[in-house]
């Protein structure tokens, strides 16, 4: 299905390659860091920034967790939380996108209840109106102030689309 493109792929590689940029300023790159990458979409965008980082000697932790169902926003359920050894640790979120802060919120403070030292959030895309209550920092690339449902690198339409290499917007 083809969708109409709101951010092409050079878009998207430019705010990866930003991303990247952003994790080295910040120095979390260490081998003490630990990345925890949100399944699904995270996967799409973690493996395109640990490709522009290189080699890198970095502990990766997945989680998963939904919080829709088709285009419907419910109550978030963790699918997968596996036990993170995160005490004392800087920990680097990655996902696809930051839409109300839901997600971000609740696996910041289960990484900060288990002891992480720091965590910072990564994503490729977030809304304008979005907001972490535990106050850990947020960075994204491309900020959007629509109320848009995109798909593509990483964003799905029911499951499907996640491979496309631009963000479109399901009409």
């Amino acid at each position: 299905m083809a969708y109409p493109v709101k951010y092409s792929a050079a878009d998207v590689q430019k705010a990866i390659r930003t991303t990247t940029c952003e994790l080295q300023k910040q120095q979390v790159l260490h081998a003490d860091v630990m990345y925890v990458v949100m399944l699904n979409g995270g996967i799409w965008f973690a493996s395109h920034v640990f490709d522009c980082l290189g080699a890198i000697d970095n502990e990766v932790c997945y989680v998963k967790c939904h919080s829709y169902q088709g285009r419907e926003r419910h109550e978030l359920v963790w699918d997968y939380l596996p036990e993170l050894q995160v005490e004392g640790r800087e920990v680097v979120v990655l996902d696809d996108i930051c839409d109300s802060g839901q997600t971000a919120t609740a696996l910041v403070r289960y990484l900060r209840e288990h002891g992480a030292k720091s965590v910072a959030v990564f994503t490729l895309l977030r809304r304008t109106t979005t907001k972490i209550e535990e106050n850990a920092p947020l960075y994204s690339c491309i900020i959007d102030p629509s109320a848009d449902f995109f798909v593509g690198c990483g964003l799905d339409d029911n499951g499907r689309s996640r491979l496309l290499p631009y963000i479109g917007v399901v009409a």
